[in-house]
């Protein structure tokens, strides 16, 4: 048998089309930024630069972030400088997230012998994909084969890797972790948030997403129509930007909602937004697996109706941490919503209990912490053996002595 070769610090290439305001993307920050850096150095890789969450990783210590600077969607000319830099940086483990980043983290930690791959799935289903996407998923499903392991970061993601030939030997699931920042906020800063958006004192139902088709913000309209039939005084708080957002204006006007509807934008502090809301609602009807968003409102003590679809269905447990609805349904969305309008009893139950939920388990340093464990044990089946001890890190239950919420019933 060979001898196990020894390592101080592991060095970890950590790559993507962007850094976004996207979930997929501020899960690749959090992970950067908490992994032990007296055990791994970290890389940070893009295809293309300029995005805002690159702030979240300059000047960090441990952390490089660079850009191959891709040129556009038929550039294929940055693959041999990503092999050399995989052979110059001595990389041990390579871990892309998103497509076409997979395709060619991949392709280059092949041709450079990368010691340790890991695939990177977001997804809990994909229904409506475009042909480009659908091309190069064939590509990395036949590439997966070359790598350690598959992560999803939900068992409806899992599923949906191996529906696609990855064998279960491969997979694994991480839940995403959310940082402790993101489910802090004050009654201060949410009652002046209500005030001036001008929905100070009405029942509030609010999303956090892309404005993208995947998240259906079409039904969420449309239960919204049916919502404020019920209840006039109904607010409805749209969080997020993206391609479809003069369509979606134009169909909330359409709807005699465009005094009912708060269109406000990106936000890099969402969490006095979803403080705010007196319902959270994500009317995803593809691609969800483990919702940021959701985990999000569970911590902030938020009542939460989601659609039954992908990850969702494992985040929010219909009648105990929340309410699931059928995808593409607005009136089985409005009547969920309007139930927890009101019944607050029943709100203080599910909130009580999702919080709780979110507790247990899907904090950054847990999801860190498995992430570690992972890359150690595909290093040691690789020969190698890291030989820093791990730094310890907070628990969930010290994480959420920072948390402040609205408390239930204020305005």
């Amino acid at each position: 048998m060979s001898s196990m070769a020894s390592l101080d610090r592991a060095n970890v290439l950590l790559m993507i089309d962007d850094l976004c305001l996207g979930g997929a993307e501020r899960q690749l920050v959090e992970l950067a930024k908490g992994l032990d850096k007296q055990r791994f150095r970290v890389l940070a890789v893009t295809l293309y630069p300029g995005q805002p969450l690159e702030r979240d990783l300059e000047g960090q210590d441990g952390i490089r972030l660079l850009s191959l600077n891709r040129k556009g969607k038929f550039d294929f000319g940055i693959l041999l400088p990503l092999v050399r830099l995989l052979r110059r940086e001595s990389i041990h483990v390579i871990q892309p997230f998103l497509s076409p980043a997979t395709f060619f983290g991949l392709t280059a930690a092949v041709l450079a012998r990368v010691p340790v791959k890991v695939v990177t799935e977001r997804c809990g289903v994909r229904r409506d994909t475009k042909l480009g996407e659908n091309l190069y998923r064939f590509v990395e499903d036949r590439l997966t084969r070359f790598a350690d392991v598959a992560v999803a970061n939900s068992q409806s993601g899992a599923d949906f890797l191996v529906s696609r030939g990855i064998g279960t030997e491969k997979t694994r699931v991480i839940y995403n972790g959310v940082n402790a920042e993101r489910v802090t906020t004050t009654e201060a800063e949410v009652v002046t948030l209500r005030a001036n958006l001008g929905i100070a004192a009405a029942p509030v139902i609010g999303i956090v997403a892309s404005l993208t088709a995947p998240k259906d913000f079409p039904t969420f309209l449309r239960g919204a129509s049916i919502i404020r039939d019920a209840v006039p005084l109904a607010r409805f708080l749209i969080v997020g930007d993206g391609p479809l957002r003069r369509e979606l204006e134009g169909m909330a006007a359409q709807l005699g909602l465009a005094d009912s509807v708060v269109f406000a934008g990106h936000q890099m502090r969402v969490a006095p937004f979803i403080g705010s809301f007196d319902v959270a609602v994500l009317s995803s009807c593809d691609y969800e697996g483990c919702s940021n968003y959701l985990l999000e409102a569970m911590g902030l003590g938020r009542p939460v109706v989601a659609t039954d679809i992908g990850g969702n269905r494992e985040l929010v447990r219909h009648g105990e941490t929340g309410l699931l609805v059928p995808p593409r349904d607005p009136a089985a969305l409005a009547a969920a919503v309007l139930t927890l309008v009101d019944d607050r009893a029943l709100v203080s139950r599910l909130t009580d209990a999702a919080r709780a939920r979110f507790l247990a388990g899907f904090s950054v340093p847990t999801m860190v912490r498995q992430y570690e464990q992972l890359y150690e044990e595909l290093l040691q089946r690789r020969g190698v053996r890291l030989t820093s001890a791990p730094v310890g890190r907070k628990t969930n239950q010290e994480m959420a002595a920072g948390v402040s919420v609205r408390e239930e019933g204020s305005q």
